[in-house]
């Protein structure tokens, strides 16, 4: 191994192992953020009835049956003779398949998380790897994985069950292996008379490959059915301005492309394409309506255009930030053909999210983000090669895994320094970009240091406070399933604790966006994981006073005269 590559080898395979570590801490840290419930008992129900019903209308199939596979070994009930699974009512069939199963909701939950976080920590590290060794270098290859290892975006998505990870491993495998068919070289065995006889079958493979991806990115989530029509432009267009292949000849590689994206469509459909076309078209018709969202400060329903824009400013390390604009300038300074498979791609997909009207979470330009960590590390790359060079960027890596650190183990509220830091995270996003729900075990273990006082829980999510010890009084609660509370009486608490979600606290989804805001100027007595904050009430009359009027909004009158006595009303 050359001293040149040793460094990046040894710096990469050092990431790697605190991605792992991170993302295993992170799975033990978490409850079941909003949509895993659905995801996992919709992909169970898929795998042991063969029937496509539960969640078939919003996600395509094959990531929540990857993430359930190793749940087959543990044998839970599938409870699909349940009125829930029979209406096809899948948060509810989710609360009940996970809460109410012979197994522990943790073991089932993270049984499945570290199986599909293994999956795609190890599909996103080998296209990486393939892609930026092949086009640039193996330093720059160590480095861009060492980059994507180091971004908590990839270290708490891909360690939960969503179609998120999926979509995005498969999207920038499409464009890794369509570049890969670009550079096959066409013109390699002569033949008599002095032609040359084109190298047909690496273009085979890598078409196929490609196709795959494809079919399998469209298999994971709806927004992926984009992936087919720009890896056949890409193709077209690269062989218009750097013809290397005959028309007739690209158009029957674009043809075994789009037989391996449909044969891949069609298997895991089960050869009901039309049922991939219903799916698809309501999907659509639902993102056209739009969905409320908080951005610094401002409620929407139909979305800004800048939501993203701004997300991945405050939501990306700085060093891969920086470093993909300086590896962007390098890559127009240096222009060759082959980049442009590692710059368009990603521009792409972000100019289409910025027209998007449901926003809800930096996760949704989760493709963009190899390539990001890919353009970084041609920049690391060339840093290399300075004098002292190999001190300067294990330098800037070390400063990277401490801004990282900084969130630890709560790695999906990562926000870095400009942005305040996780700290300041509730004040500029909420939803799946800080809160989904998973911070439950942090107010669980905060009560326990104090006795195991009851609170009043003002919560966003589906997870169940009462799995994880906590005795709870549910106000303004915002969730899919349920959640009656554990038995606590307003009138009976020593003292009145009050939990809020930050989603609740910015009013996100409640028509009154104030309903929370005097909170704003009292001091939370403990935040969990950054995302949920515990408020003692005790001797504030005049928060008594505030929670008792939301109370009585919610006609639950004797609760809020207890509330109004107290405060001395």
């Amino acid at each position: 191994m050359s001293k040149r590559f040793s460094i990046p080898a040894i710096l990469a395979a050092a990431a790697l192992a605190f991605h792992l570590f991170a993302g295993f801490s992170f799975i033990r840290s978490a409850a079941a953020t909003y949509d895993e419930t659905v995801h996992l008992s919709s992909g169970y129900s898929y795998l042991h009835t063969g029937r496509y019903v539960m969640n078939i209308m919003d996600h395509p199939p094959f990531s929540e049956m990857l993430s359930a596979l190793p749940l087959l070994a543990l044998q839970p009930r599938t409870f699909t003779g349940h009125p829930y699974f029979a209406n096809f009512m899948p948060y509810h069939y989710g609360d009940l398949f996970l809460y109410q199963n012979a197994l522990s909701p943790e073991r089932l939950l993270n049984t499945a998380r570290v199986f599909t976080f293994i999956i795609w920590t190890a599909l996103f590290a080998g296209l990486i790897w393939l892609f930026a060794s092949r086009l640039e270098s193996a330093a720059a290859a160590a480095l861009s994985l060492a980059l994507f290892c180091f971004m908590p975006v990839f270290i708490s998505n891909d360690a939960l069950i969503s179609t998120d990870a999926a979509a995005a491993v498969f999207y920038f495998g499409s464009f890794a292996l369509g570049w890969l068919f670009t550079s096959v070289k066409t013109a390699q065995k002569p033949l008599k008379g002095g032609k040359k006889k084109e190298a047909g079958g690496g273009l085979l493979l890598w078409a196929a490959l490609a196709g795959a991806a494809s079919g399998l990115a469209m298999v994971s989530k709806f927004s992926m059915f984009i992936v087919p029509p720009l890896v056949a432009a890409f193709w077209l267009a690269d062989n218009f301005f750097w013809p290397r292949l005959k028309i007739s000849k690209l158009l029957g590689y674009l043809l075994i492309y789009f037989a391996a994206c449909l044969l891949v469509l069609a298997l895991v459909y089960r050869f009901n394409l039309g049922l991939y076309w219903a799916g698809l078209s309501a999907t659509l018709g639902r993102l056209d309506s739009g969905r409320s969202s908080f951005i610094m400060g401002r409620h929407t329903l139909k979305g800004v255009w800048w939501y993203f824009p701004a997300a991945l400013a405050v939501k990306t390390p700085l060093l891969a930030l920086l470093g993909a604009l300086a590896g962007g300038w390098l890559v127009f300074k240096n222009f060759r053909r082959d980049y442009l498979w590692l710059v368009l791609p990603p521009a792409v997909f972000f100019a289409i999210s910025l027209t998007v009207k449901v926003q809800i979470g930096y996760r949704h330009i989760l493709p963009v983000m190899p390539f990001i960590a890919m353009l970084a590390g041609l920049a690391l790359a060339r840093l290399l090669e300075l004098k002292k060079g190999a001190w300067l960027v294990g330098g800037l890596l070390a400063l990277n895994a401490a801004s990282v650190l900084r969130a630890h183990p709560h790695y999906l509220a990562y926000f870095n320094e400009p942005a305040g830091g996780p700290a300041n995270g509730y004040k500029l996003f909420v939803d799946s970009n800080l809160d989904w729900g998973q911070d439950v075990k942090g107010v669980a273990a905060y009560l326990k240091s104090r006795g195991n006082p009851p609170v009043i829980f003002a919560y966003f999510g589906v997870a169940r406070p009462e799995s994880c010890g906590v005795d709870y009084v549910p106000l303004g609660v915002v969730s899919n399933v349920e959640l009656k509370g554990a038995g606590a009486q307003v009138c009976g608490m020593k003292d009145l604790l009050l939990a809020v979600s930050a989603t609740n606290l910015q009013g996100t989804y409640y028509p009154d966006k104030e309903t929370f805001s005097w909170l704003k100027s009292r001091k939370p007595v403990f935040t969990a994981g950054y995302s949920i904050f515990v408020y003692d009430l005790s001797s504030d009359k005049e928060g008594l006073e505030k929670l008792a009027s939301l109370f009585d909004r919610e006609g639950r009158n004797p609760e809020a005269d207890c509330l109004y006595a107290r405060a001395g009303k």
